[in-house]
């Protein structure tokens, strides 16, 4: 079973074409029942990382579950009995240890708030090599629904995360955005189970030291096509997305979102453009006599005002408005009517 989740009151949002295309994949999506609640004292933006917690939190008629993030694609399927396993949850090591860095101070703090000591265990890093208290990617979790405590898994690491996050003991610069990753470890010692730790084929980031990686790679947590781009490393992708039977080639499965980008540079070359005006009418203005400053102020004003309508231009532009009726090379139902007509050859 495979369950896409969707922010609370966002579901209505997402376009009816993806809706159904999920759909026919018996995979709906599903809108989570909980709005983010996290701490805003120091930040003026949400806890968008946080919806992963929420999405695990779900109750599911299940009794294993692996969250994996959006960014990510399988290459096999998941089936090592190792993310099996009642007592235990099975995690794969960061690349740098972002949330407590050096300081074995902050993991003391953070246990602490739980009546918790650091654990003595050690994890080495995927790009440093440096150990570490345990410290696990957040974009594979694989877990019993219900722990040895019996808490659920879910219930537990978003209870960790909001202590956290509202707990005065550790600095809230050192929160953002590792909250999900600094609770994660936090919840599977008060579980009652062990974690698991697993290679880096589990969640292979695009920039492993390793990288190009070899056919044992599991899952690739590339961050972004961007970067997948960058590192030139799509081939994998592509053939994924042909062996589906969906798309021509991996251009074809992007060209909305590179219409989209297109599109936005546009007005990104525009808002660029106002921005460069003003620096340079800022240098006219200190040259000039003061009697002038008037007329620049206006001129100046004018040009933040064209820019903040060209910014909210910009945000409408989103790739749902590129998805016409002949995106995908045919529809998931036909391409199960032909495997089901095969198969009775």
């Amino acid at each position: 079973m495979i369950i896409p989740y969707c922010p609370k009151g966002t579901l209505q949002d997402i376009p009816e074409r993806v809706r159904q295309f999920h759909q026919d994949m018996n995979a709906p999506i599903r809108e989570l029942t909980r709005e983010l609640e996290f701490n805003r004292r120091r930040y003026n933006k949400p806890y968008l990382h946080g919806n992963k917690i929420l999405a695990v939190a779900e109750r599911r008629d299940t009794e294993f579950c692996i969250f994996i993030d959006t960014d990510t694609y399988i290459t096999c399927p998941m089936d090592d009995l190792r993310l099996f396993q009642p007592d235990a949850v099975a995690v794969v090591p960061e690349s740098v240890a972002g949330f407590a860095r050096r300081f074995i101070e902050v993991w003391d703090a953070t246990y602490a708030i739980f009546g918790l000591t650091t654990p003595e265990d050690r994890v080495k890093m995927l790009r440093t090599d440096r150990e570490h208290p345990p410290y696990f990617n957040a974009g594979f979790v694989a877990f019993p629904e219900v722990t040895p405590s019996g808490d659920r898994f879910g219930e537990l690491w978003l209870d960790t995360a909001m202590t956290l996050d509202f707990d005065d003991s550790v600095d809230d610069e050192a929160k953002r955005p590792w909250l999900d990753q600094a609770s994660l470890p936090v919840a599977i010692a008060r579980s009652g189970a062990r974690f698991e730790e697993l290679g880096p084929e589990f969640n292979y980031p695009v920039d492993g030291k390793d990288f190009p990686p070899g056919p044992q790679i599991r899952m690739y947590h590339y961050h972004g096509i961007e970067r997948l781009e960058e590192a030139d490393h799509t081939a994998e992708f592509e053939n994924l997305l042909v062996d589906s039977g969906l798309f021509r080639s991996l251009d074809h499965y992007l060209a909305p979102l590179n219409e989209k980008r297109a599109h936005a540079a546009v007005f990104w070359q525009k808002i660029g453009d106002e921005a460069a005006s003003r620096r340079e009418m800022k240098q006219q203005m200190a040259e000039a006599d003061r009697s002038e400053d008037g007329k620049f102020k206006k001129l100046l004003q004018q040009s933040k005002q064209r820019e903040q309508k060209l910014r909210k231009e910009c945000a409408l532009i989103v790739e749902a408005n590129y998805y016409d009726a002949d995106w995908l090379v045919r529809k998931p139902a036909e391409i199960e009517k032909v495997a089901v007509s095969t198969s009775s050859n």
